[in-house]
């Protein structure tokens, strides 16, 4: 049983502790033990009504998140305003699911369309859980959701899902704290981590949501700071300026490109000289060519950032080579 659920329960114990010695004081002096019932039954209602939920939620999560403003705070919300936080949530996390399996594993490609899993809903604003599907579960049709991932590789998407509270933490209003590099000491997993924060965060179209509270397991006692309009633009500007002084040289890199993120100006490269992939920043001059490389061979020139183990991680790409294009399948009639 998880830790919420506990927290409740034991709330629940405290206040029919308290309404049977309150009814028993109300008959030793001669009163209706009714009448004092009431506000102890309205508490134990709410606690089951909402606080109850929410634990449930909490502790099946990996990832709970709470948008509030005008739009949500109605007792039927627009449908178009929910399923468009669920949309937004649900493409993030397959985002850094990817990512990471990419970066992670050079021999895994994590399910394109794998839907993280809904782990419930909570009422008090627009509250949802999701959580990563875990290796060995199966789908609605009986198969395995995630076959040849292993429980590393799991953890690692996992790990990096849970991380994105950390993220309104550190955004201050001159920018980014540099903490950010001591929490996350891979460079490409805090890039896709701050990325898919970017991407959660308000924008300024959003009229219905202006405040994303994200928590997940463990960080109970922590409360979350939340991701505005104003995080999204101080998140923009860091991410489109890659810190000059974390870069440990330049230097060139050849890999097969995977995954290709075009509104993010990202991509991905693996090859078989580094352990893990390598993560790519480009600009406006490489738009035109980066639409032609998946699943090319490159070679990529740029200032690097390593990981505390020297292995080259992110990439701010100054020139793009293709090397060789994807051999093309010929269909036999």
């Amino acid at each position: 049983m998880g830790s919420w659920i506990e927290a409740i329960e034991a709330r629940a114990l405290i206040i029919h502790q308290e309404l049977q010695a309150a009814r028993a004081l109300a008959v030793r002096m001669g009163q209706e033990p009714d009448a004092i019932s009431g506000p102890y039954l309205d508490m134990l209602a709410k606690l089951y009504r909402e606080d109850f939920a929410y634990a449930s939620l909490a502790d099946q999560a990996d990832l709970v998140a709470r948008f509030t403003g005008p739009g949500v705070t109605r007792p039927e919300p627009p449908v178009s305003l929910v399923t468009g936080a669920f949309s937004k949530l649900r493409t993030q996390i397959q985002h850094i699911a990817k990512s990471i399996a990419g970066l992670e594993d050079r021999t895994v490609r994590w399910p394109t369309h794998l839907d993280p899993h809904l782990s419930g809903l909570a009422y008090g604003s627009l509250v949802v859980g999701m959580r990563v599907p875990r290796p060995g579960e199966v789908d609605s049709q009986g198969q395995l959701v995630l076959e040849g991932v292993t429980d590393g590789l799991y953890a690692a998407v996992r790990d990096a899902v849970r991380s994105l509270p950390i993220i309104p933490r550190l955004i201050h209003e001159e920018g980014v704290s540099d903490e950010v590099y001591s929490l996350f000491p891979d460079p490409a997993v805090r890039d896709t981590v701050m990325l898919a924060a970017h991407k959660l965060a308000p924008s300024k179209s959003s009229k219905g949501i202006t405040d994303l509270f994200l928590s997940c397991p463990g960080e109970e006692k922590i409360a979350p700071l939340p991701l505005t309009k104003k995080s999204r633009e101080i998140l923009r500007q860091t991410l489109v300026q890659p810190s000059s002084k974390r870069s440990s040289g330049t230097d060139s890199f050849e890999g097969v490109v995977r995954e290709i993120d075009l509104d993010a100006l990202r991509f991905e490269i693996r090859g078989v000289r580094y352990q893990r992939g390598i993560r790519c920043i480009y600009d406006d001059r490489h738009k035109g060519t980066v639409r032609e490389i998946l699943d090319c061979n490159v070679r990529v020139s740029g200032s690097y950032e390593a990981s505390a183990d020297k292995q080259p991680r992110l990439v701010e790409v100054e020139t793009i080579e293709i090397l060789k294009q994807p051999e093309k399948q010929i269909d036999l009639l």
